[in-house]
């Protein structure tokens, strides 16, 4: 009997509380019931907005990633064991440049530096000695050079003497010729003219010895009277006289003219003395100077060493610049022994510790310089010349909510990525204050239009049918809804452009919690959550809705908006766009 009664009194209570539950959702199916039925041939509750002028900004969206703009890996030259590297050098530590990181064992890399010294000393020593015997055998070859080129100059200047000697004396005893025979020119002139007048004078003495005559005869005759016959005899004196003093005279003449012809004859001796002489005198000093030139040549002669000389210092020479530079390399890989940063920046990779033994090239340490970033995306090419340098960018980086920074195309790719058609673009961003880290994802919008429409509405406002045509709702003054044909243009996540259909000021059903018939009263509810701008009520106050940038997605496909009711999806085109701004 009591198990009956534990087991029944549960059962029953079951049974009561079953019923009681069907009998509450009968009442609740009632109810919702006559409410649907009210609904239904009620007016419609809306939230209604308003068509008008708006700002579009055009943009182009691609994914970006954050880029350091210096990335350095810190390798080793050489083969060898890690003997430094801090345990406090990780990623995340910040170094600055010309700092030192890592060294590697530089125990074989100094020995090898001291071998190249002692190398480098040993032919320094072998050429300070072939510079110092081959010094006094340059001395005396030159000074010998010089003493025959001094005793050639010297017996030159004395030939150039001797000749301008001989000269000299030529000269002066041709003149002496040339005097001589003017003289004897003039004493034979002397000569012509006394014999002339001696001539002139005999002439004269026989005409006054023929007139004396005459007059002697003519005086014995008596015609002629005494005086005429003594002055004819004074003639025939005078006559005579004057054949006697101009015979002295030829006579005087000739003496002279024999003694300037025996001067001439001395003159002409005196210079074939002096040629003579002088000419024996230059073949002398010209012997002197073929001497002395021989000599010279015989001390050049010895310089025929001189070229093996400085071929042989120009070898050692060549030996002590390769030994040195055998120093210079071997200090060099003593230097790269030490693997200091070469930027400010942050480790980001660590790849080895110390004691470690390394290959050359392995990277040690990875460094990226933070204190400004790029962020870099590909950009279709169908978009080359409209996103250039300086285009305006907006950028959300990393997850929700995310980092907002605005800027322009810093850098831009001159080369399309032949597979992706896609070329590069970078955006430079400061970064002192550390937020952002290479490798962080980002959202790009690249403004390339920005518009005011004269008529906007939000997106929720307009409906697309299957076969493609689009409609509004728009309210009259009445709260009748009319649901009217509307031709769109740009659209995005949050506002479409209207092209035809509506105007300005023009109140749309936004949001609707039952579908809106044609022709239906409708009553404006509350605004739709989330929103930026003001609800709208039947009395006319401003409604706005929520807006943002218009984006371009490359490669998607425009589609409509959605159902009124719900925000509609429909990502955009690879023109989409998102609109800015916070009112309509």
């Amino acid at each position: 009997m009591k198990k009956a009664i534990l087991f029944g009194v549960p059962f029953v209570l079951l049974l009561v509380l079953v019923g009681w539950r069907y009998m509450q959702k009968t009442e609740t199916v009632a109810k919702l019931t006559q409410r649907s039925a009210q609904t239904k041939n009620g007016p419609a509750n809306v939230v209604l907005g308003q068509a008008g002028p708006h700002r579009v900004v055009k943009s182009v969206e691609a994914v970006g990633t954050v880029e350091s703009p210096f990335a350095v890996e810190l390798s080793p030259k050489l083969t060898g064991k890690i003997v430094y590297l801090p345990d406090e050098i990780r990623e995340g530590y910040t170094v600055k440049a010309g700092q030192l990181l890592v060294q590697i064992d530089p125990a074989e890399t100094i020995g090898q530096v001291l071998q190249a010294k002692s190398q480098l000393a040993q032919a320094q020593s072998s050429l300070v000695s072939a510079k110092y015997i081959q010094n006094p055998t340059n001395v005396n070859v030159i000074s010998q050079i010089e003493q025959a080129q001094a005793t050639v100059n010297s017996n030159r200047a004395d030939y150039d003497q001797v000749y301008q000697n001989f000269e000299d004396q030529v000269h002066q005893a041709h003149s002496v010729i040339v005097d001589a025979q003017a003289k004897v020119l003039a004493a034979k002139a002397a000569t012509y003219n006394a014999e002339a007048s001696l001539d002139s004078s005999k002439a004269s003495l026989e005409d006054a010895q023929a007139k004396l005559n005459r007059e002697d005869t003519l005086y014995k005759q008596g015609f002629v009277a005494a005086q005429d016959r003594d002055d004819a005899v004074a003639a025939q004196k005078v006559a005579a006289a004057n054949v006697k003093v101009a015979d002295g005279l030829v006579r005087s003449a000739k003496q002279a003219e024999v003694s300037v012809e025996q001067q001439e004859k001395e003159a002409q001796d005196a210079e074939s003395i002096v040629v003579k002489t002088g000419k024996t005198n230059i073949r002398a000093a010209l012997e002197k100077v073929k001497l002395a030139e021989a000599a010279l040549k015989y001390a050049k002669s010895n310089t025929n060493q001189k070229p093996a000389y400085d071929a042989q210092l120009k070898a050692l020479q060549a030996a002590v610049d390769a030994a040195a530079g055998n120093v210079n390399q071997a200090q060099a890989r003593l230097a790269d022994c030490n693997l200091v940063s070469t930027i400010d920046g942050s480790v980001s990779k660590r790849n080895a510790d110390r004691g470690s033994v390394v290959n050359a090239g392995n990277s040690i340490l990875e460094i990226q310089y933070l204190k400004w970033l790029y962020v870099t995306s590909a950009v279709p090419v169908e978009y080359t010349g409209i996103v250039v340098k300086g285009t305006p960018v907006t950028m959300t980086i990393g997850s929700s909510p995310g980092f907002k920074v605005s800027g322009t195309v810093t850098e831009l790719s001159n080369v399309a990525d032949p597979q992706s058609r896609q070329f590069n673009a970078q955006v430079r961003i400061d970064n002192l204050s550390g937020k952002f880290r290479p490798g962080m994802y980002a959202m790009v919008h690249f403004q390339v239009s920005d518009v005011n429409y004269p008529v906007v509405v939000p997106r929720e406002a307009v409906k697309t049918a299957t076969d493609g045509t689009t409609t509004a709702t728009l309210v009259d003054s009445q709260n009748v809804a009319h649901i009217v044909p509307v031709t769109i243009g740009q659209q995005d996540t949050n506002s479409t452009v209207i092209t035809k259909g509506l105007e300005a000021g023009d109140r749309v059903v936004i949001r609707s919690y039952t579908p809106v018939k044609d022709k239906q009263k409708i009553v404006e509810g509350s605004k739709p959550k989330g929103g930026k701008g003001k609800s709208k009520t039947t009395s006319g106050a401003t409604d706005a809705a929520t807006s943002g940038d218009q984006t371009t997605k490359p490669d998607d496909q425009t589609s409509g908006a959605g159902g009124q009711g719900a925000n509609s999806g429909g990502t955009a085109s690879s023109a989409s766009s998102t609109t800015s701004g916070t009112s309509y």
